[in-house]
């Protein structure tokens, strides 16, 4: 979480220096984005945002383990592969795609 506050104020501080978004950008190796993102935070907000829980939840948590099981079988499986395997377990599942 601490790495969240250091990019900030590393964004804060080029910034400063005069540097553009896109010299940021690249100087940090971060998109564009997330430092217009950051650009409009104060101290309070980043630090706020730095405290929250660690990312939402995502569509396939709740199938997290069947999906580590297959590739640490399987490492070399492809995304589609393991689509269709659990569409084969979870019919009615809907991911990245619009049925």
């Amino acid at each position: 979480m601490e790495e969240k506050l250091v990019l900030y104020v590393k964004i804060q501080e080029l910034h400063k220096r005069k540097f553009k978004v896109a010299q940021i950008a690249k100087e940090l190796k971060i998109s564009r984005p997330t430092v217009y993102k950051y650009l409009d935070m104060t101290l309070e907000e980043a630090k706020a945002y730095t405290e929250r829980p660690h990312g939402r939840q995502k569509k396939l948590d709740s199938h997290k383990d069947w999906i580590l099981a297959w590739l640490e079988e399987y490492p070399h499986l492809s995304g589609a592969q393991i689509h269709d395997w659990l569409l084969e377990r979870y019919p009615d599942l809907i991911v990245g795609e619009v049925r």
